[in-house]
């Protein structure tokens, strides 16, 4: 933009003047509102004024260094849009501070009221509310709170402006361009703008147009421009660098910087080519309101300035010093960040492309801590140093950050220098841990450690897929026979001279699921390939991995099998890993499996059901062990042996049969027996084995010692009761007597007589039985045992058999058996029997837990029960006064008694007794 662009621009807003206020100011050419900022020139006598104003009556304490004003940074954006400085009150004092009174016939600025319009809100300002008779310090505070622009701004532009707020004497014109605002330099003022208020409100309004840099691009910050001395563009332009948005505001309304000689001159006047507007706004406001950017204190004061101060790399401060509780402290500055921490006397600064980088990762709230050093040079480029990692720029390039783990890992590899190289940008998540790319290599921090892999690893693995196909890397570079390699997760690479093999995907899952390099299969022998029938394999020293719908499984052990076999395209691919159980080994393909007993033996193909109910029995893992021979045919159904047994399949199914069992059943016959087929799974019991099959069901120790056969009503018998945990081995085969059939067990006898239901006699009962002598003496039972609480009762023809944990095992017979069970046995009143039958003197006798029953020579039966019975007992029962019982226990007359040989005992209504 030339000298004469300006002019004519500032023409067109002057022609706008018909334009309504609200639109007015949407123009899109700078502004200047700056007479005085050219006009307003010391006076020649040395006095400087500002529009007629001697300086000597503004009331100004010189204290502005106009050594340090930076044409690119003449306020900070934080000091020019503070609205919260001043209240009304302040603005007021202020004012009256700076005039004590007032010409006579004129209005000072601290006098000046007006009726102030309502203003609608948009954009850029709230709008105002308008008031009667407010005062020139109400106005400028409400349109700073409407605006969001420092009250002390429009103070100071009043100020440079008009010299408002030192006047004794102004005129009202002074108050209709108070600030300049539509009165450009070269033409007249928009009548639009007339008036204090309009002049207030526009110029904040304007300003926060200027900032907003959609119409006002000129003087953009982060961008150098050329920029007029003075309107008389023969005094030509100077490049500034405009550091922020309030800077270019100032420059939107007075788009001129001081020369060097208006700088020299502080107040008073330069040279021809001079303007004052901007160098006296800065003035004004750092005498009138102190810094116009933010003070640096402290450390970090002596560390600024060491490195030059305002004149420095760092350059002005931009924002005021933060202190971090309990942390430290930091400041930034125009050209960088200057940090100290607590409980150090060192200070850094954190500048250009570190800067950005270091706020990119959150500063010192990151995993690189607060800076330690300040930029160091090194061949290439430059790093800086922090608690927990550094940061590295290459020649004109961005920051890179490395923080932990990847720092101690890259220093551990000779940071730049060594094999890594430059950070190419800072690390990244990933699926579990993180990653940092190097000029000529990675680093992967995961769960498995920190790892350094080269740059055609990292190369290869990314074109695999990376993570989502290998996993993570859980080694670096390791040598082997092969030459080097590099574990994942899920996959591998292997490195034979310039040739790199994966194992990835599926295989790669796989592969290091089996330990990888160091498991069974060895080291990758070659890439993965497609087979005809769809599925994936790759080779590798010790075997080949293979996945199909099945899965993914190797094949180590059965390799030169499967060959033989056709491969896997013909016989199958694997459906399980190889079971193996010291020399054994067996594998399952699909339907089939192969096994064999020995590394170096015969294998065997189990297929079909058979080679079904192998795999999912164990294989040579299960009691089968290794095949000795193929499957056969027998009976319409199938036969396979194995050492440990025999599989058998039928119309019943597909079952294993130990080998005790096998004896068992070849010593009868066999399937071809009546045994026939086996039609459930081997049960094994402590000491050997049981099996059902069509026919029988047959039992054998494991050492052989012991074995039976049960068939017909017997096993119906024992399997309806569940019988066989509790009565042991046979014994006995099946045996007919004259009362029906019998078979004898370890700990047992299952009866099927021809009168009555069949029985199955065990436990305690049975020892009882036996000790009785069994059968010949007891009869034959008549049904099956019954269980009451904890007890068991048991009739047999000739006797009845009770037991009981808590009693013991007792037996009854005869008329007291008789009388017993009429009262319900072991169910009834009496309870359990605490003794057998016995004989006394004069007939027979037998206690219960709730009474006794006797019972004479003569046949006679007598029951001594309840409260009686226990009175009774207590004075010495048969034995005692009262003799035996020669009666039950009656009702009569409202009482309850029993005789005995020597008296009738009554229980009284208190509860007592007595003898009659």
């Amino acid at each position: 933009m030339t000298g004469s662009s300006h002019t004519r621009l500032r023409r067109l807003v002057s022609s706008a003047a018909a334009v309504v206020f609200a639109a007015s100011l949407l123009v899109a050419v700078p502004m200047s509102a700056s007479s005085a900022a050219i006009t307003d020139r010391p006076a020649a006598s040395g006095v400087a004024t500002v529009a007629g104003i001697p300086q000597a009556e503004m009331g100004l304490a010189k204290a502005a260094n106009l050594s340090l004003f930076r044409a690119g940074n003449i306020i900070s954006d934080a000091t020019f849009f503070n609205a919260s400085t001043m209240s009304p009150a302040q603005i007021d004092s202020f004012f009256r501070g700076k005039v004590a009174s007032c010409q006579s016939g004129y209005v000072c600025l601290k006098d000046y009221r007006q009726n102030t319009p309502n203003r609608p809100a948009d954009r850029y300002c709230n709008g105002y509310s308008g008031a009667g008779n407010e005062s020139a310090a109400t106005i400028i505070y409400r349109v700073a709170q409407s605006c969001g622009i420092n009250p002390q701004v429009f103070i100071v532009m009043l100020q440079k402006e008009q010299g408002l707020v030192t006047h004794t004497w102004p005129s009202s014109w002074r108050y209709d361009m108070a600030l300049g605002q539509g009165c450009p330099d070269t033409a007249p003022c928009d009548p639009a703008y007339a008036g204090f208020f309009y002049q207030i409100y526009g110029a904040g309004r304007q300003m926060k147009i200027y900032a907003e840099g959609r119409y006002f691009t000129y003087y953009a910050p982060g961008n150098t421009w050329n920029i007029l001395y003075h309107p008389n563009t023969a005094c030509g332009r100077g490049p500034v660098y405009i550091e922020n948005v309030a800077t270019a505001a100032l420059y939107y309304y007075t788009p001129y910087q001081p020369n060097r000689a208006a700088l020299n001159a502080g107040y008073g006047t330069g040279d021809g080519c001079s303007s004052y507007g901007n160098r006296n706004f800065y003035q004004y406001f750092i005498d009138w309101f102190g810094s116009v950017s933010y003070d640096v204190v402290g450390g970090l004061a002596t560390y600024w300035a060491s490195q030059g101060g305002g004149n420095g790399a760092l350059g002005q401060p931009i924002g005021a010093m933060t202190t971090w509780p309990n942390e430290g402290w930091s400041q930034p500055f125009a050209g960088g960040d200057v940090f100290q921490k607590i409980g150090t006397t060192a200070v850094h600064s954190v500048r250009g492309a570190f800067k950005a980088e270091y706020g990119r990762v959150n500063g010192f709230r990151s995993g690189l801590g607060w800076p330690t050093s300040d930029q160091v040079g090194v061949s290439g480029g430059l790093y800086q140093d922090f608690e927990n990692g550094r940061i590295y720029t290459k020649s004109g390039g961005a920051g890179v950050a490395i923080a932990a783990p990847m720092f101690a890992e890259h220093e551990k590899q000779r940071n730049v220098f060594g094999s890594l190289g430059w950070p190419k940008a800072r690390a990244y998540l990933t699926a579990d841990g993180s990653r940092q790319d190097f000029d000529s290599g990675s680093i992967f921090a995961n769960s498995s450690g920190v790892f350094t892999l080269p740059a055609d690893i990292v190369s290869a693995y990314d074109r695999a897929g990376g993570i989502s196909q290998m996993g993570s890397p859980t080694s670096t570079v390791v040598n082997d026979a092969l030459g080097q390699y590099v574990s994942f997760t899920a996959g591998w690479i292997q490195r034979s001279g310039s040739t790199l093999v994966l194992v990835k995907g599926a295989l790669g899952k796989a592969y290091a699921a089996l330990g990888g390099g160091s498991g069974k299969l060895g080291a990758p022998t070659g890439a993965e390939r497609l087979l005809p029938g769809g599925g994936w394999t790759q080779s590798f020293t010790g075997g080949a991995l293979y996945h199909s719908s099945f899965g993914t499984y190797s094949v180590t052990g059965f390799s030169a099998e499967l060959a033989v076999l056709g491969g896997v395209d013909a016989f199958g691919y694997p459906s399980a890993e190889a079971v193996v159980d010291g020399s054994r080994s067996s594998q399952q393909f699909g339907s089939r499996s192969i096994a064999k007993a020995t590394p170096n033996g015969a294998a065997y193909v189990i297929t079909g059901a058979i080679g079904s109910h192998y795999a999912s029995a164990g294989g040579v893992k299960s009691f089968l062990g290794a095949p000795i021979a193929k499957e056969r045919t027998q009976g319409g159904g199938w036969i396979q042996d194995f050492e440990g047994g025999r599989i058998l399949h039928s119309a019943y199914g597909t079952f294993g049969v130990p080998t005790p069992i096998v004896k068992v059943l070849d010593a009868n016959g066999g399937i071809a027996s009546r045994i026939g087929w086996p039609i459930a799974a081997p049960v094994q019991t402590s000491d050997g084995w049981r099996q059902d099959f069509s026919g029988g069901t047959l039992l054998a120790s494991t050492n052989g010692a012991k074995s039976g056969v049960v068939v017909g009503g017997i096993m119906n018998v024992a399997r309806s009761y569940n019988a066989f945990g509790d009565i042991g081995y046979p014994v006995e085969k099946e045996n007919l007597t004259t009362n029906g059939w019998r078979q004898r067990f370890d700990t047992g006898t299952i009866f099927v007589p021809n009168a009555y239901a069949p029985s199955v006699v065990s436990g305690a009962v049975h020892q009882l039985y036996v000790t009785l002598g069994g059968e010949t003496v007891t009869g034959v039972p008549t049904g099956p045992a019954t269980v009451i609480g904890n007890g068991r009762s048991q009739q047999f023809q000739r006797f009845g058999l009770y037991s009981n944990p808590a009693t013991g095992t007792w037996q009854s017979n005869g008329l007291i058996r008789d009388r017993y069970s009429v009262l319900g046995g072991a169910a009834g009143v009496l309870g359990w029997p605490t003794e057998s039958l016995t004989t006394i003197s004069g007939g027979w006798r037998q206690l219960f837990t709730g009474g006794a029953i006797y019972s004479t020579a003569g046949g006679s039966v007598y029951t001594v029960k309840g409260s009686i019975g226990g009175e009774y007992i207590r004075r010495g029962a048969e034995k005692g006064a009262l003799g035996w019982p020669v009666g039950n226990e009656a009702l009569v007359g409202g009482l309850w008694s029993q005789k005995f040989q020597n008296g009738t005992l009554v229980l009284l209504p208190g509860g007592d007794f007595e003898v009659r």
